[in-house]
């Protein structure tokens, strides 16, 4: 493992300062957004992190998009920190799979302190750089975990990224249309700026919106659509498809095969799948120009 300064710790691990994990560390530029308060190196390739959760608007037992978030900030604190990826590099995101415990939520009474172990597996390497890291990450309840990951990162030098982006590379940020949100409701969420779903020209199908002030999902200006919107866009669309009945995802697979552009309709089909008893299940998948770039299956309860 290289050599490197840790990232600093908090003064007083747990208490919720964000300070401690610095927003670089997660690229993200928000402080209210970083998740992380504090990280250990328990042995070679075994790491334990704090995480501090917001409550969850009205209704929600958990916020889906703080959960991504905090597994895909716990990889790139450990990356950054631990195995001395470049700050600059381009994260790559391969796949990300995860489960939640049915009936998983958040106590009422105020913010959440949790504990994410992470155990990481086949480091793989680019000349004297790591190229890419595949991550098992528990959230822990207590002793409880609660939600459980499976994730590769990749990441490649700032120039490579340029040649692989080319003329994409240049967006005007914000300047796309915002078509208008669908209900709130049918895809489960509280308000209209938590929908990235607006309505398609037929059943089950929907075109992304990419609104800003989403700040969990948009944390500062990007080249190209960020991985989580897209796994929150399988998750509203699931929802949108079984409504009004509720569902519950507990199992959700991802696979992301191209970049999304802003600039141009990314499209969003969900497609109701047989499944066991006791289960529903729901293949989304995102193309845009007639090309896939992201398909996920989510399996879980409904009623």
């Amino acid at each position: 493992m290289p050599d490197i300064p840790a990232v600093p710790r908090p003064t007083d691990a747990g208490t919720g300062d964000r300070g401690g994990i610095p927003g670089d560390y997660v690229h993200l530029g928000r402080s209210d957004m970083v998740f992380l308060t504090d990280w250990r190196c328990v042995e070679d390739g075994e790491f334990s992190l704090a995480a501090r959760w917001p409550l969850p608007a009205a209704g929600l037992p958990y916020d889906p998009r703080v959960l991504t978030q905090t597994i895909r900030q716990s990889g790139l604190v450990i990356a950054h920190a631990a195995y001395g990826v470049p700050l600059d590099d381009q994260t790559l995101l391969h796949y990300f799979d995860f489960t939640v415990a049915p009936g998983f939520g958040l106590a009422p009474e105020g913010p959440c302190g949790l504990r994410v172990e992470v155990s990481v597996t086949e480091p793989k390497k680019r000349g004297r750089s790591v190229s890419s890291l595949g991550m098992d990450v528990r959230v822990l309840q207590g002793d409880t975990m609660v939600a459980r990951a499976d994730s590769e990162f990749g990441w490649i030098s700032p120039r490579a990224y340029r040649r692989l982006r080319g003329e994409h590379l240049a967006v005007d940020w914000n300047a796309w249309p915002l078509p208008a949100p669908v209900d709130p409701a049918t895809v489960g969420r509280p308000g209209p700026v938590d929908v990235v779903l607006a309505p398609g020209d037929r059943p089950g199908r929907w075109q992304l919106r990419n609104d800003v002030k989403n700040t969990v999902l948009y944390d500062y200006p990007v080249d190209h659509v960020p991985g989580l919107v897209l796994m929150e866009a399988a998750d509203q669309a699931a929802n949108a498809a079984l409504h009004p009945t509720p569902f519950e995802a507990t199992t959700v697979t991802s696979a992301f095969e191209r970049y999304a552009e802003f600039d141009r309709p990314c499209w969003i089909e969900a497609e109701v799948l047989p499944a066991v008893t006791g289960e529903t299940s729901v293949l989304v998948t995102a193309a845009q120009d007639g090309e896939t770039v992201f398909r996920g299956r989510l399996t879980g309860l409904c009623g």
